[in-house]
């Protein structure tokens, strides 16, 4: 197929475009739950965390989600207000340690399947390619990369 822009070559114009591609695909279905991406991603990562029982904070939030700090901040207290999230001190008391309500527990399980299969979807029809292209973008983005060896049939 031909290229139908000039732009179309400019790497930097594709991957921003895959972006918003995805965000757009993943807000229309968040539009049913009521949350925003940023809001996702941080109940997200706290389910995902608390799977290692560990006290969670907004700087592990930032840390794992590559969210900014004042972000995070804003959207957490989005979350507490939503009943979606609740903070509670821990024993050291030096930040609050957070944690998902019933509510927020309950949304995570109802929609993270969804985002995953419609990451799936789209990113699928990269086929064999998709470990090199996690690897390039990781690359791209200062990251540590996994090369996977070949192993003779």
């Amino acid at each position: 197929m031909a290229d139908t822009s000039l732009n179309e070559n400019r790497l930097s114009l594709l991957i921003w475009q895959t972006s918003n591609l995805w965000q757009s695909k993943v807000r229309q279905k968040l539009k049913e739950s009521q949350i925003t991406l940023n809001e996702y991603l941080i109940l997200e990562t706290i389910y995902l965390l608390q799977q290692e029982n560990i006290n969670i904070t907004q700087q592990d939030i930032c840390k794992n989600a590559s969210i900014d700090r004042s972000v995070v901040s804003l959207r957490v207290s989005n979350l507490e207000e939503k009943k979606l999230l609740s903070k509670q001190q821990p024993q050291d008391k030096r930040s609050d340690s957070l944690i998902l309500t019933a509510a927020g527990n309950d949304l995570i399980n109802n929609t993270i399947d969804n985002i995953v299969d419609l990451e799936n979807e789209l990113f699928n029809k990269l086929g064999s390619e998709i470990f090199n292209f996690t690897n390039s973008l990781k690359l791209l983005l200062g990251k540590k990369i996994r090369i996977r060896a070949k192993l003779n049939d």
